[in-house]
């Protein structure tokens, strides 16, 4: 009898502690996220090539391979001539010097292989968003562990396509997208603190 009663403690003491870090991952924002991802479709895979900051193959796990082109995103070409009037510090002043974005083209790609190469990720369709682009690639975001990578725990996965805005590898791509509206909004915060990119002067 009072090893039973032992026991059904410690199972609700587990019980609990499994309340207590939902309640830590709500209280991070994690559940947005959560959220979004079992609302919209979505697939798990692993990338298996970063082609350039905003182009990646991943691999489904029913071996499907997908070219995926981050959606709501522009990272500064490395194969073509960028348009310096494609990025604005602010409304008067363009990154006029095509070689110093190109070098940020390549500091993009870097920063997807270290985050994205060779990890499970969360493949995720917007609901307002074509499914393709034009070239045939599929538009998507791509969520990515910010902890342990390859853990099936959507709430503690961060949406990269953001995060390359976050960090001043990437310009928001104007189209019709459900996160528009905070992808400009964090674009401008990098801007704002020259993170980046964006820390360029022509002086």
């Amino acid at each position: 009898m009072e090893s039973k009663i032992s026991l059904t403690i410690l199972l609700f003491f587990i019980f609990l502690s499994g309340c207590i870090e939902f309640n830590n991952h709500n209280s991070n924002g994690f559940n947005d996220n959560f959220d979004f991802i079992q609302t919209h479709e979505h697939f798990y895979g692993k990338v298996v090539k970063v082609v350039d900051g905003d182009t990646v193959y991943v691999v489904a796990e029913n071996g499907t391979k997908y070219k995926i082109r981050l959606l709501g995103v522009d990272t500064p070409e490395t194969h073509i001539k960028n348009n310096p009037y494609e990025y604005y510090i602010d409304k008067n002043t363009p990154i006029t010097d095509v070689n110093y974005l190109k070098k940020w083209g390549y500091k993009a790609t870097e920063f997807a292989k270290n985050k994205l190469e060779n990890k499970t990720v969360i493949v995720v369709f917007d609901n307002k968003a074509p499914k393709k682009d034009k070239y045939g690639r599929y538009l998507a975001y791509i969520f990515v562990s910010n902890t342990t990578y390859g853990i099936r725990k959507p709430e503690v996965f961060v949406n990269f396509n953001e995060e390359l805005l976050k960090y001043g590898y990437a310009r928001v791509y104007i189209s019709n997208f459900e996160l528009k509206d905070e992808f400009i909004k964090i674009e401008k915060e990098a801007k704002m603190r020259r993170i980046g990119l964006w820390n360029w002067s022509n002086n």
